[in-house]
């Protein structure tokens, strides 16, 4: 985390909102995790936090906030493996591949 004292970084990107972006599912993801403050600028100007973008994303996943079973942070795991899914790129080659390797 050298130089993240010194220095703002942006990630940027073209999706409309960060749920549908891969940056904000896997990089900034790890940078909350490490306690590296993260915020999502939207479209429109307005800035999100990591953790307000996390409870929409339980939220899209239909997910709880916790339950009797399972606490926030193993649910929106949960959620990260469910819209992973959804929004990952894989061409036709990956599929087959994924397909012959569950086999």
């Amino acid at each position: 985390m050298q130089g993240l004292e010194r220095y703002r970084v942006a990630l940027m990107c073209a999706e409309k909102d960060p749920l549908y972006c891969h940056r904000a599912l896997l990089v900034a993801r790890k940078l909350f995790e490490i306690g590296v403050p993260v915020s999502h600028i939207h479209a429109d100007g307005s800035l999100e936090t990591h953790q307000a973008m996390e409870s929409r994303l339980l939220a899209l996943c239909k997910l709880p906030e916790g339950d009797m079973f399972k606490g926030r942070e193993e649910l929106v795991a949960e959620a990260y493996v469910i819209q992973g899914e959804r929004v990952a790129y894989q061409d036709e080659a990956m599929e087959q591949a994924e397909r012959v390797a569950a086999t």
